[in-house]
C-alpha cells in the first residue's frame, strides 16, 4: 500500500501533465472499443437481417445473387424479375417446407410529413405478398394496437387499394388506420407515372429490421400496379431439412431453369462475414497504430518525471531504498496511468457508442438495420487487458532507467 500511496502522489504533483496522458490512453483505448465493437456489432445485425427475412432459400431472375440479397435487405431499383410460372413449378417440390412469392418494387411517394416539405423526391419499397404465406415465413410481424390503430387487419387478396405500412414509414409518415398513402408508380412499359392512393389497413409493430421499412400491398395489386402482371422478384424457401445437403440437391434440381438461380441464405451470411473479417484487418491496424501513439506517450511522461525526480530518487537510494523499491515505484506508477485510461477510454466508448454508430452510418451504407456498434462487457474486459499489458511493458524502461542510478551522481545531477 506505500507504493500505491507514493505513486499516487507522484503523479498528483504534475495533474495536467498525467491526465493528458491519461486522456491520450483513454483516446486509444475508446477507439479500440468502438473498433471493437463495430465489428462485433456488424456480424450481429448481419446475422439478425438476414435472419429476420424468413427464408433459408431464395430463387431470383439470374443476376449478382449478393446485390439481390442487399435488395432484399435495404431495398433498391433496377430489379430483375422472375416469370410467373416459377412459383408454379417450383411450389410442389418435396423437400420445400414452406413457400412464399414476393414481388418487390420502387414508388415514389409524395409528402405527407413535415420532415417531407422540400424535398424533390422520397421513394419506398414496396412488397406485393402474400399473406398467409408471408406470415407463415414471419411470424414475429404483428399487427399495431392502441389509439389510432384499433381495427387494423391485413388486407385480403382482392384487395386493391389496401395497404399494411412498417413500423418506421407510417411514423415517418405521420399515418394510422384508415390514413390515406398516396405514391407515384410508373408501369413498366409506359411512360407516364400514375399517383395512385392507398389507404392504411394496417401498422405493423416495430421489428429492426427491413419490413420497419417497407409498404405491403396484395401481390396481384402491387404487380398490377407496377404493370407486370406475371412477373415475381423473389421465392422465399424454407426446406423442410435444411444442410448442405439437402440445399445441394434442391439447388441441382432448380438451377435447371434457365432463367433462375438459387442463393442460400446461409451463402449470403458467410460471405459478408467473410467481408467483415477482411475489413478487421484494417480495424486491426487502426487500433495497433493508436496503442502506439499512447505507448510512445506513456514513456514520454515517465521518463520526464524521472528526471525531474532525479535528486530525489537519489535521496531515496541513499537512505536505503532498493533497486526493487525504485523499479516497483515507478513502473506502478506507469500501470496505474494505463488503468486509469483504459477505465476512463472505455467509459467514453460506452456512453459514446450512440454517437459512434451514427457517425459510421453517415460514411456508409452497410445494409443491415438496427444496430452496428455491440460494446460487450467482453469488448470492454479486453481492452483494460490490454491498457495493463501496455502499462506492462510501457513502465519497464523509465523504472530500470531510475532504479538504475547511482545516489551520488543522481543528487549531484538534480542539484
Amino acid at each position: 500500500m506505500r507504493y500505491l500511496s507514493l505513486a499516487v502522489k507522484n503523479l498528483r504533483r504534475r495533474v495536467v501533465r498525467t491526465a493528458l496522458t491519461v486522456a491520450g490512453v483513454g483516446l486509444a483505448v475508446a477507439v479500440a472499443v468502438s473498433l471493437g465493437g463495430f465489428v462485433l456489432g456488424y456480424r450481429a445485425a448481419i446475422d439478425r437481417s438476414i435472419d429476420m427475412l424468413g427464408f433459408q432459400v431464395m430463387i431470383m431472375a439470374k443476376g449478382c445473387p449478393y446485390e439481390a440479397a442487399t435488395m432484399m435487405l435495404k431495398g433498391g431499383s433496377g430489379l430483375l424479375y422472375l416469370p410467373d410460372d416459377s412459383y408454379a413449378k417450383v411450389k410442389g417440390d418435396a423437400d420445400i417446407a414452406s413457400i412464399t412469392p414476393v414481388f418487390v418494387g420502387i414508388a415514389q411517394k409524395e409528402a405527407g410529413s413535415i420532415r417531407d416539405e422540400g424535398s424533390e423526391k422520397t421513394f419506398t419499397v414496396v412488397d406485393g405478398v402474400d399473406v398467409p404465406s408471408f406470415l407463415s415465413m414471419k411470424p414475429w410481424l404483428k399487427l399495431k394496437t392502441g389509439p389510432g390503430y384499433d381495427g387494423g387487419k391485413w388486407f385480403g387478396p382482392a384487395s386493391k387499394d389496401e395497404i399494411v405500412l412498417g413500423y418506421e414509414i407510417a411514423e415517418f409518415e405521420q399515418r394510422k388506420v384508415g390514413d390515406s398513402f398516396y405514391a407515384t408508380i410508373t408501369p413498366a412499359g409506359k411512360p407516364d407515372p400514375v399517383r395512385h392512393e392507398f389507404k392504411v389497413s394496417g401498422v405493423l409493430e416495430r421489428t429492426g429490421t427491413q419490413d420497419d421499412g417497407t409498404v405491403f400491398m396484395p401481390i396481384d395489386a402491387a404487380r398490377a400496379a407496377f404493370n407486370r402482371p406475371r412477373q415475381l422478384t423473389i421465392l422465399g424457401i424454407k426446406l423442410k431439412q435444411f444442410n448442405l445437403f439437402t440445399m445441394r440437391e434442391f439447388e441441382s434440381r432448380w438451377l435447371k431453369l434457365p432463367e433462375v438461380q438459387v442463393v442460400s441464405l446461409q451463402q449470403v451470411k458467410n460471405t459478408l462475414i467473410g467481408l467483415v473479417a477482411t475489413a478487421q484487418t484494417m480495424v486491426a491496424a487502426v487500433a495497433i497504430i493508436a496503442v502506439v501513439v499512447a505507448l510512445i506517450g506513456v514513456i514520454n511522461t515517465i521518463l520526464m518525471s524521472v528526471y525531474e525526480r532525479t535528486a530525489e530518487i537519489g535521496v531515496m537510494k541513499a537512505l536505503g531504498a532498493r533497486r526493487g523499491d525504485v523499479f516497483q515505484l515507478i513502473w506502478l506508477e506507469t500501470l496505474m496511468i494505463c488503468v486509469a485510461g483504459a477505465v476512463v477510454g472505455s467509459i467514453g466508448a460506452w456512453v459514446g457508442a450512440s454517437l459512434v454508430e451514427r457517425a459510421i452510418k453517415s460514411l456508409a451504407d452497410f445494409g443491415v438495420s438496427g444496430s452496428i456498434v455491440r460494446i460487450t462487457p467482453g469488448v470492454v474486459g479486453y481492452a483494460v487487458l490490454g491498457a495493463v499489458i501496455l502499462g506492462f511493458f510501457a513502465g519497464l524502461y523509465p523504472a530500470w532507467r531510475a532504479s538504475s542510478m547511482r545516489p551520488v551522481e543522481a543528487i549531484r545531477e538534480g542539484a
